[in-house]
């Protein structure tokens, strides 16, 4: 213990004293680290317990999470690199196929099909003209490509595993095969 002045009346008072004994003054004492450290403890107790509570409240699900495709698909080109640069998306919900030209020059006559393979056709679509840039690439409705006989893609029905993209170049004609 030791001896300190009272702000107050400016008379020697105990550091131990819970007040001035000629005035009165309350002596403030700060909180022994005993203390502090004590209220740390319940506070880390009473937030377990709040989490463990919280966390109990919740039962784990009865069935494992099914694994849900994203809605956009990017093409992977499958053939050699002598073809079209393109970029070709998918998106599954709202059936639309983004057809991109990474070409310095634009493309024409072109023809694109849905999941062709060998001699069958699979779903096509004719495109006048497929200018290059990020800007100007084609979007396209599965509903605007049909088979042979007349029917429309129906994603409800059919998954789109490939898209095929020729066109007319300055070199010649090009192709692009992608799958998704």
């Amino acid at each position: 213990m030791s001896l300190r002045k009272c702000p107050d009346c400016g008379q020697d008072v105990s550091s131990a004293a819970i007040a001035c004994p000629h005035c009165g003054r309350p002596n403030r004492r700060s909180s022994s680290p005993v203390e502090l450290s004590g209220i740390l403890v319940i506070a880390v107790v009473c937030a377990g317990v709040l989490i463990w509570r919280l966390s109990s409240q919740h039962p784990a699900p009865a069935e494992p999470a099914r694994a849900i495709s994203p809605e956009t698909a990017i093409a992977q080109p499958a053939g050699n690199g002598a073809g079209l640069a393109a970029t070709v998306g998918y998106n599954r919900k709202l059936v639309l196929f983004r057809v991109q030209n990474a070409d310095p020059y634009a493309w024409t006559h072109c023809q694109l099909s849905i999941n062709a393979q060998g001699i069958s056709a699979g779903y096509t679509r004719d495109v006048e003209t497929i200018r290059p840039g990020i800007t100007e690439a084609a979007l396209l409705a599965g509903a605007e490509f049909v088979d042979g006989d007349g029917r429309k893609f129906d994603p409800a029905t059919q998954e789109a595993a490939t898209l095929d993209v020729a066109c007319e170049t300055p070199n010649g004609q090009r192709s692009y095969r992608g799958r998704f």
